[in-house]
């Protein structure tokens, strides 16, 4: 705490006037030691450091110590403390037992109670609190061995006010911070091969990233492409919008030209003819074709992956909308960024694959002279 005031009962004025007699002056020094043991205390429990307050304790029961409190609860307590004052009130000796009021200026959290901070936030917004509370609490010591310990049951007080004091503070996960962080954690997820992961992060909302991760699962090159893409991404990320409901956050950077890659696959006959060839085998032999395409499109974004580990870099743009759900957990919608263009009409339309694709089939024997004059007229080629 930072400041410590301690008020005695016996002023220097009253010892300057000789008013003090043998037996006011033992007074005035048990006083003084049982002011000493409360000092030693409080500053151990201010600094969270349980073990050592519990030695100022009668039989080490202090209530701190005992009451078994998280890190986090200890954290925020000594944060209020530090930000406290405190005075040492009047003091009554009786024998080896004495009692002593100690009136505690603490910050008032319920003036920033509602600010939705992060945990974090609320730690570093303690210290600038101007409103304050004041609280008497009254403890109760007893001498044994000529040193003065604080009953057990007079600990309670302090730690019973303090652990009410946070008893229902609730943290806001939608922050500034958060929502980096966030972005952040969906990027890293992808660049290391758990789309699930990265997944769970999304809202259900029809966005960019739910699609091309709903494929994904279906076809593994497209998981592996958001990989390599996620891995030679190289961005900074900042908030440009901050609302009650939502936080925006922009990532700009470099990134392979995902589409550049998509294209040379697309142009290059060696990969797309015995592509070509297995799609139109398998409709030929009555296959599912939503199946057929999603084995063909995997096909093709595996080859699109090795093309991407070394295509060129590009500027990219991604806008991200965060939002909390009811269950206190930050999901993502992606609103804008680079998409991925593959025209599949033209690609049922592209007779310089589907011709020699029909070739090759021949070739192979793994269709007849028959099928060959009705792929022709399927295709119209």
């Amino acid at each position: 705490m930072h400041t410590r005031k301690i008020l005695s009962i016996i002023t220097s004025s009253a010892i300057l006037l000789g008013t003090l007699s043998g037996c006011s002056l033992f007074d005035y020094l048990e006083k003084s030691n049982v002011t000493s043991a409360l000092l030693k205390y409080l500053t151990a429990v201010q600094e969270a450091d349980y073990n050592e307050s519990s030695e100022l304790v009668v039989d080490g029961e202090d209530a701190f110590l005992l009451n078994e409190m998280s890190d986090t609860e200890a954290e925020l307590i000594a944060a209020i403390q530090d930000a406290s004052e405190y005075e040492i009130g009047e003091i009554d000796v009786s024998g080896s037992s004495a009692t002593a009021q100690v009136i505690f200026t603490l910050p008032d959290i319920e003036s920033i109670a509602d600010e939705g901070y992060s945990y974090d936030e609320f730690i570093a917004a303690i210290a600038d609190i101007e409103d304050t509370v004041d609280e008497t609490i009254e403890f109760e010591l007893v001498k044994e061995d000529d040193k003065w310990f604080i009953e057990a049951d007079s600990t309670e007080g302090l730690c019973d006010y303090l652990t009410e004091l946070i008893a229902d503070l609730t943290f806001g996960r939608l922050t500034e911070e958060n929502a980096l962080e966030t972005v952040d954690t969906f990027i890293t997820l992808l660049s290391e091969g758990d789309i699930t992961g990265a997944n769970n992060l999304l809202t259900p909302n029809d966005n960019i990233f739910v699609s091309y991760i709903a494929m994904a699962n279906l076809m593994p090159g497209l998981s592996d492409v958001l990989t390599t893409y996620s891995n030679r991404l190289t961005y900074t990320s900042e908030v440009t919008e901050i609302t009650d409901d939502y936080i925006i956050v922009e990532v700009t950077g470099t990134a392979p030209d995902i589409q550049s890659a998509i294209n040379t696959v697309l142009d290059n006959e060696e990969i797309m003819v015995p592509l070509y060839a297995d799609y139109i085998d398998g409709t030929l032999d009555g296959q599912d074709e939503n199946l057929l395409f999603f084995s063909m499109a995997g096909t093709l974004m595996t080859s699109v992956n090795g093309v991407l580990d070394t295509a060129q870099m590009s500027p990219v743009s991604f806008i991200f909308k965060v939002t909390e759900n009811e269950d206190g957990e930050l999901r993502l919608d992606l609103t804008g960024g680079p998409e991925i263009n593959i025209d599949m009409d033209d690609l049922s339309s592209r007779t310089e694959y589907i011709i020699p694709a029909i070739t090759q089939l021949l070739s192979d024997g793994r269709i007849s002279f028959d099928q060959v004059l009705e792929l022709q007229q399927m295709y119209g080629v």
